[in-house]
């Protein structure tokens, strides 16, 4: 009969100590991907207009917009809002790109220019403040277009 009680006592403390140890691995888990990730703010740019010139005249304007995610955390310890780098190298880097084909714009290489305004805006913030960049629009108009719209 004693035998019965030492076992069902042994049962239940098994099964507590099981319970225990499941829910904080759970708990561990789930802190350490909340550390991981943490909460990220997404803002977006305005429009932006980048004249591209060739032969000495201007040819058109590409319009783009972007979204941007950054740390929170980061942000608060930098004095300048982070969009103003994101609007400064993106204009940048598209008036500097003498690769973008206007006539085919589908074959620019968007991953390589968002890591590279990620790289430029990180390191001109001197932190990682800005975590992943989305292009929202990106456009042509020649000149003629622009000044229809106008």
């Amino acid at each position: 009969m004693i035998k019965i009680i030492l076992i069902g006592f042994w049962a239940c403390l098994a099964t507590l100590a099981a319970g225990y140890a499941v829910n904080h691995l759970h708990q561990a888990a789930a802190k350490s991907a909340g550390e991981a990730t943490g909460p990220r703010d997404s803002k977006k740019t305005k429009e932006i207009s980048v004249p591209k010139i060739r032969d000495g005249a201007v040819k058109g304007y590409i319009v783009a917009q972007l979204s941007y995610i950054v740390d929170p955390e980061a942000a608060k310890k930098s004095p300048v809002p982070a969009e103003a780098f994101v609007v400064d190298e993106a204009f940048r880097y598209i008036y500097d790109d003498a690769t973008i084909d206007f006539d085919h714009l589908e074959a620019f290489d968007l991953s390589k220019m968002t890591k590279a305004l990620i790289k430029n805006v990180n390191a001109r913030m001197n932190a990682p403040v800005v975590v992943d960049i989305g292009i929202m629009e990106l456009t042509f108009l020649t000149a003629a277009q622009a000044k229809q719209h106008l």
